[in-house]
């Protein structure tokens, strides 16, 4: 008995799963909720508002201002592109909706929970790290 399949017979295996299309419902250009969104970019704002809490100085005012006009300038510019996508009328999927039903990627299907956790475990860390730097430069 074996505990490990070959790769070729595990892909024969496998089967993508796919939500059944809702009609009723227009498309993101991005497929997820702007609350998701809005959500990075307040933990790219965190991270950077407190390490310039933490290091902040006459001389890096200028640097900080650079960092902040960056981190907007990576989100402003997806979000301009978005308009550029025609509106097709109909409604988009509410919060409710993206909680209950998740979203369906490349993968395969994932809940609103999974999603969201694939998307913020990253920016997350980037402000526990940024928490760690403060804390060490308070204590030293």
């Amino acid at each position: 008995m074996t505990v490990h399949q070959p790769i070729a017979q595990f892909q024969e295996n496998v089967r993508p799963v796919s939500a059944p299309l809702r009609r009723n419902r227009g498309e993101r250009t991005f497929d997820l909720h702007p609350a998701v969104h809005f959500m990075v970019i307040g933990t790219y704002v965190a991270f950077a508002a407190i390490l310039c809490t933490a290091f902040m100085g006459k001389d890096l005012i200028v640097p900080a201002a650079i960092v902040f006009i960056g981190i907007a300038s990576l989100f402003i510019t997806p979000g301009l592109w978005a308009r550029v996508n025609p509106d097709d009328g109909l409604r988009k999927q509410s919060w409710g909706e993206f909680l209950q039903e998740g979203v369906d990627c490349i993968t395969g299907h994932l809940t609103a929970g999974q999603a969201m956790a694939q998307i913020l475990v990253l920016p997350g860390l980037m402000v526990s790290l940024a928490m760690v730097f403060a804390v060490v430069k308070a204590t030293l």
